[in-house]
């Protein structure tokens, strides 16, 4: 007995070394790198609708899952692609950027109205600008395009009907107007109102990922015979375009600094009627006060004018003229207001906060950064518009051909039923064959109209983007007949994503619009810094019969062009004597903490703009990475469609013969009549995908326009050829 139990625990511990050999073994003995074998291409010849898949890499059969590794994970990292390589950040945009950026084209119907500040008209400067009532848009290009009520588009065609009516542009064009009136108002020594950074993003349309499916019988549900139901009223829903902002600061909002001379000339005037009676001097002739009175009543015209002007250095000049000591003085009636007037001359010069060019012209200098922006922002509208009109336009495409092949699958559909009804009748089919052929027909009929309602959801949204005003009787169109399809090329594209990535990078007007937003913030942030300093202030000034100081005021305005009258414009001196005065105005918080506030937070502000261009720059790189690996992915998923759909065709064809001689049921030949339609569908589907794969591809270069042959000229006066 104990022999026998030394002999089982042998075994059992044998067993035991055994199977953890063997674990080791498999964990590290990895197995071999996946080969795809070669593509298994149909050998029927006779079945009707086959065509030849592109000559890219084939989908090849599933390897088995690989044994788990030594650290737990079940994927084998060497059949996955490594990231590409990010190249550095260029130097500087591309020259194509750069010439938009200062491309001095302006809208004509949307420009900035005509402000005539010479001051030779005296008129011209006060009377209020008007823009331009709002372009009707053109419907030329639209009616030489329709025929017998349809509309026959090219994709160049979309294009430039949206460039020259679509909303979303014309918004833009009108950005390009507020930016010059920023320059004119900093010209006058005038803050800034900012820019519009806001683009929309046309509607996603019918083939949205948040709508319903673009093919909607892609994903086979059970039984051939039942057809999938696309509730159209939530298309409605994908219509509406989505907004977003290209602003760097967001809500930050940097402080306006020291003040800014008024650089426009500043004139003060004021006159009026002045009657005065018992009036009361003390004279001293003998060491006592004596009181002398008058009796009758005198009568005044009182008047002054004041001018200032300040210039780039800081400097600032006020002169006065005004007859004040006669009226506070005079003892007769005088209306002669210049018999014998006041004047007074003061210059100011900064040598603290406030003193240089550099900080003066701050938003002249960041009007004209802005301006550049506001092109570049245009032209992200303008390729956001090419970008979405052409998705929509594609999309219609693909609606269309899955419209002609639910067409096909219903006409199929019919003559089977009409091939089972004929067997029927001949008594060699039972009838409930012929129940299950009429409900493929009705199903069939029912992707149809599915199909038919998606596509013309389509239209209506597209038409939006295309049209100026709905209600505009010359555009008014029956339906949108594409005339552009999709082919996708034969071979697998060879993408090289890092030298890509740099052509994003230099050629990406958001990104180049946004780096000029940085520059605009340090501008800002200078002007905060100087801010900080004390005001200190050299001045001089001469008077005329007067005798008071120049008080301490600040010339200038806070950035609204209003300036500070003097108080003295209309007070007398109690002496009529000549005065000159010259000395130094100081203004010293001893804390300063508003200042310094200030000054801390433009510096923070700037630093979050630098880092959220940094982030768009990232964003462009996986952007561009990510559309590369979309479009190999589309292409080989293309590749795969084509190929399910011949197989299909092949089973269905094998099917029918099969049938012919008594080996197959009506029921399979209907299966696999369902099966192909959802093939079909499917390859649709994947050719619309490819192309939207391209699309986007091309929206993360930034090279949408030069593709589309769209010039930003042409674009900007709404005339493209």
């Amino acid at each position: 007995m104990k022999r026998c139990l030394a002999h089982v625990v042998v075994v059992i511990a044998a067993c035991a070394v055994s199977a953890e050999a063997r674990a080791q073994q498999n964990q590290q003995e990895q197995p071999p790198p996946f080969t795809a074998p070669p593509s298994l291409h149909p050998g029927v010849t006779e079945a009707p609708g086959q065509q030849a898949p592109p000559q890219s890499q084939q989908p090849g059969i599933t390897p088995d899952a690989p044994l788990p590794h030594s650290d737990g994970s079940t994927i084998d990292l060497r059949s996955i692609r490594p990231m590409s390589t990010q190249p550095p950040a260029p130097a500087q945009p591309a020259d194509a950027i750069q010439k938009a950026a200062d491309d001095a084209t302006r809208p004509k119907a949307e420009a900035a109205p005509k402000m005539n500040s010479n001051p030779s008209n005296w008129i011209a400067p006060y009377r209020a600008p008007h823009a331009a009532p709002l372009p009707a848009g053109s419907t030329s290009r639209l009616a030489g395009l329709v025929r017998d009520g349809k509309l026959y588009l090219s994709l160049h065609d979309a294009l430039a009907l949206a460039i020259e009516n679509n909303l979303d542009v014309e918004e833009g064009r009108y950005s390009l107007s507020l930016a010059d009136t920023d320059l004119i108002r900093a010209k006058g020594g005038g803050t800034l109102r900012g820019l519009d950074y806001s683009i929309q993003q046309t509607a996603p349309g019918v083939g949205a990922a948040t709508s319903p499916l673009l093919i909607t019988t892609t994903t086979q549900n059970g039984s051939p015979t039942n057809a999938s139901v696309t509730d159209l009223s939530q298309v409605a829903q994908t219509g509406n375009t989505q907004q977003q902002t290209l602003s760097q600061n967001n809500t930050d909002v940097f402080s306006t600094g020291p003040s800014i001379p008024v650089f426009d000339p500043t004139l003060v005037g004021q006159a009026g009627y002045l009657r005065r009676s018992d009036g009361i001097s003390l004279d001293t002739t003998t060491g006592s006060a004596t009181q002398t009175s008058t009796s009758a009543p005198l009568s005044f015209l009182n008047t002054a004018i004041d001018y200032q002007q300040g210039f780039s250095p800081g400097t600032q000049i006020e002169a006065f003229v005004n007859n004040s000591p006669s009226v506070l003085y005079g003892s007769n009636s005088q209306y002669d207001p210049f018999h014998s007037p006041s004047t007074s001359f003061t210059v100011s010069q900064p040598l603290l906060r406030g003193r240089g060019r550099a900080v003066n012209l701050r938003f002249i200098r960041i009007a004209q950064v802005d301006q550049r922006v506001s092109r570049l922002v245009f032209e992200q509208q303008l390729l956001e518009t090419v970008y979405g009109v052409s998705r929509l336009y594609y999309d219609l495409v693909s609606l269309g051909e899955n419209i002609a092949v639910k067409e096909q699958s219903l006409a199929a559909a019919q003559r089977l039923l009409a091939d089972d009804q004929n067997q029927v009748n001949e008594g060699t089919l039972p009838p409930v064959e012929l129940t299950r052929a009429q409900a493929l027909v009705s199903s069939s009929r029912l992707d149809l109209i599915q199909a038919r309602g998606l596509y013309r959801q389509q239209e209506v949204i597209l038409r939006e983007q295309l049209v100026r005003n709905l209600a505009d009787p010359g555009a008014q169109v029956m339906s949108i007949v594409a005339t552009d399809h999709i082919t996708v090329p034969d071979a697998a594209p060879v993408l090289d994503v890092s030298a890509l990535t740099a052509d994003a990078l230099a050629n990406r007007p958001d990104l180049a619009q946004a780096g000029l937003q940085v520059r605009a913030d340090e501008l800002a942030a200078a002007g905060t810094r100087n801010g900080v300093k004390p005001q200190l202030n050299v001045y001089a000034n001469v008077q005329t019969r007067g005798s008071f100081l120049v008080p301490y005021e600040t010339l200038g305005s806070t950035g609204n062009g209003m300036i500070q009258v003097p108080s003295a414009l209309s007070t007398g001196g109690l002496r009529l004597s000549t005065i000159y005065q010259a000395g130094i105005q100081l203004n010293l918080p001893l804390r300063n903490r508003i200042a310094s506030s200030d000054a801390a937070r433009d510096e923070i502000q700037l630093r979050r703009a630098e880092g959220r261009n940094l982030k768009l720059a990232n964003d462009v790189r996986q952007q561009v990475e990510n559309a590369s690996v979309a479009l190999e992915n589309a292409h080989e998923a293309y590749t795969a469609a084509v190929e399910s759909s011949n197989y299909q065709q092949q089973l269905l064809q094998a099917e029918i013969d099969k049938f012919s001689v008594g080996a197959s049921t009506n029921y399979m030949i209907i299966q696999d009549q369902a099966y192909l339609a959802q093939a079909r569908s499917t390859e649709v589907a994947a050719r619309s995908d490819w192309m939207k794969a391209q699309m986007s591809l091309d929206r993360a270069l930034g090279d949408l326009l030069q593709k589309n042959r769209i010039e930003l000229d042409d674009a900007i006066g709404a005339n493209v050829p």
